[in-house]
């Protein structure tokens, strides 16, 4: 299967709902200390299945507000509608609506909407990532800095090892540091060569699966902290550009 009946469905669509959404009176609430969902997260959710349901009737969902204790099987649409939402509440620009398909063992395909710059970013397995139509590689962009990226060090995180490590190598080694609140624009970001190195050990389904698709279809390099290659369901996961900055990491950070 290649997936572009799906991707078509998205792509004529995501849009549309996120415009609908922001006509809509705002309103939130804290789901749990300083985890904050919008009226926004429920409204784009919700048509986002109503949507997908009129095409795709026997599908599955597993999504981050109204489906986030489903399994995950095959045909699976995997939902975050606002990666961010403490962004998108505080005024900030820097969130996403992204979307994975599962599907046959695998991520099939995905999608992350960039509403802050209205740039879309999707990939089929097999067929390459694409943004805004064009198809790009981790390592079109030349770099000028080494720059790192890092999301989920919070309140929530107990294991801040390699959080530390990597604060301390970047310090001792005066490299870039950013770290945006919304690991699917940074994941995307990252495929798209605007960093050099990524980390975080964040597990959700929905927040990972999106961007890990759009990296493996980029070229990107992803290992776990042992520096095998990152497995779904591995607890720590790393990103980098090439190889050379994969043989950096070995030396000063991995076991």
């Amino acid at each position: 299967m290649n997936y572009k009946a799906e991707l078509s469905l998205l792509k004529d669509n995501i849009k549309e709902i996120y415009d609908r959404a922001m006509q809509e009176v705002i309103s939130s609430s804290f789901k749990g200390e300083q985890d904050i969902v919008t009226s926004t997260d429920l409204f784009i959710e919700k048509e986002l299945v109503k949507t997908i349901q009129s095409k795709f009737i026997d599908d599955f969902f597993l999504t981050e507000e109204y489906y986030n204790l489903a399994e995950l099987k095959n045909r699976t649409w995997i939902i975050d509608p606002i990666d961010g939402t403490s962004n998108y509440a505080s005024g900030l620009s820097e969130y996403v609506v992204q979307i994975a398909f599962y599907d046959e063992g695998d991520i099939q395909l995905s999608y992350i909407y960039y509403p802050g710059q209205r740039k879309e970013y999707y990939a089929i397995k097999g067929f390459g990532a694409y943004l805004d139509g064009v198809r790009y590689f981790i390592n079109d962009r030349k770099e000028t800095t080494f720059m790192i990226s890092m999301v989920g060090i919070t309140h929530k995180t107990k294991d801040k090892y390699y959080y530390m490590k990597i604060l301390d190598m970047a310090i001792k080694n005066k490299y870039k540091m950013r770290m945006l609140g919304s690991i699917g624009l940074e994941l995307a970001l990252m495929s798209n060569g605007i960093f050099d190195l990524f980390y975080s050990n964040v597990t959700n389904i929905w927040d990972l699966y999106p961007g890990i698709l759009l990296l493996r279809e980029a070229g990107a390099i992803l290992v776990n902290e042992k520096g095998n290659v990152y497995s779904l369901g591995d607890l720590n996961l790393f990103v980098c550009k090439n190889k050379e900055i994969l043989n950096k990491l070995k030396t000063l950070i991995l076991i």
